[in-house]
């Protein structure tokens, strides 16, 4: 969420892929893509043939990935909210992904209702659903863990929460300037967080699903951590330090630049990217 627990209401304002794995066994199959997998064409007036959508439920909503480069492990990159353009659009037209291509194979994705995936249900949708979309996402594009897990803003506690509950696939988890979730926001301060708000197209149940639960009972995760501060980002190094409680192994690194770090300070994005992937390798 590009928001910060400290100035959440002024941030918020809004006005602003590889082959499908060989005969998985039922248990490695996610709840509800039984028989999904095939990608449709990408949208049309995409420019980008690498776009492919994928099933993620029974009903054929589909949610698209761009995937590129070879290696592992695979990084995968989570972006805030709002998504505003797309996650894809986001990673793939910014200034890491070459960097990171260029060394293991790396993955975006838009989540449902942004760009080219399709909208998401209407109704309420908590951290398991956005989590559910992700998995039955890399599992029908054939994209094999380990994964390093990379969150921006929001998207980091979407990578934390799918780390704790999937452990086995996760070799590491990078998150850039994502402050300490709250538990003291309410609609009434800022009504754009409301599920069925027209600014909140995933309908993500952004404060009791996120931010109060997270702060209430953060979930651990058995990954390696590392939490990357913007000096001029959202929060301070002693807010995100939140997050350094959640993992056997956590380090802090501060980096100069705003939220957007991967655009204010990519060499030093890439290098932390990468420090985890080689010592996952």
């Amino acid at each position: 969420l590009r928001r910060s627990s400290l100035l959440l209401a002024a941030v918020l304002s809004l006005s602003a892929c590889g082959e499908q794995p060989a005969n998985p066994s039922a248990s490695e199959i996610p709840p509800g893509t039984e028989g999904l997998g095939a990608a449709s064409a990408p949208p049309s007036g995409s420019a980008e043939a690498s776009i492919e959508r994928f099933a993620v439920d029974e009903t054929g909503r589909e949610l698209a990935i761009r995937c590129e480069g070879a290696g592992s492990p695979v990084v995968v990159l989570e972006d805030g909210h709002p998504s505003e353009t797309g996650g894809i659009a986001r990673f793939t037209d910014g200034p890491i992904w070459a960097d990171l291509t260029a060394e293991t194979r790396v993955c975006a994705y838009d989540r449902a209702g942004y760009a080219n995936s399709d909208p998401a249900p209407m109704e309420p949708r908590d951290a398991d659903d956005v989590i559910g979309d992700l998995e039955a996402l890399l599992w029908a594009a054939g994209e094999e863990g380990p994964f390093v897990l990379v969150g921006s803003s929001f998207g980091g506690m979407i990578v934390t929460y799918y780390a704790a509950r999937h452990p086995e696939d996760i070799a590491a988890v990078v998150l850039l300037d994502v402050p300490a979730p709250t538990d003291t926001l309410t609609l009434e301060e800022i009504p754009e967080l409301a599920w069925d708000h027209p600014s909140n197209p995933e309908h993500v149940d952004v404060i009791p699903e996120f931010e109060t639960r997270f702060a209430q009972d953060p979930e651990p995760i058995e990954a390696p951590l590392t939490v990357v501060t913007a000096t001029e980002g959202q929060s301070d190094v002693e807010d995100q330090a939140f997050w350094l409680e959640i993992s056997p192994d956590a380090t802090q690194v501060e980096l100069d630049g705003g939220h957007d770090l991967d655009f204010d300070n990519p060499a030093g994005v890439v290098e932390q990217i990468l420090r985890v992937v080689a010592a996952a390798s």
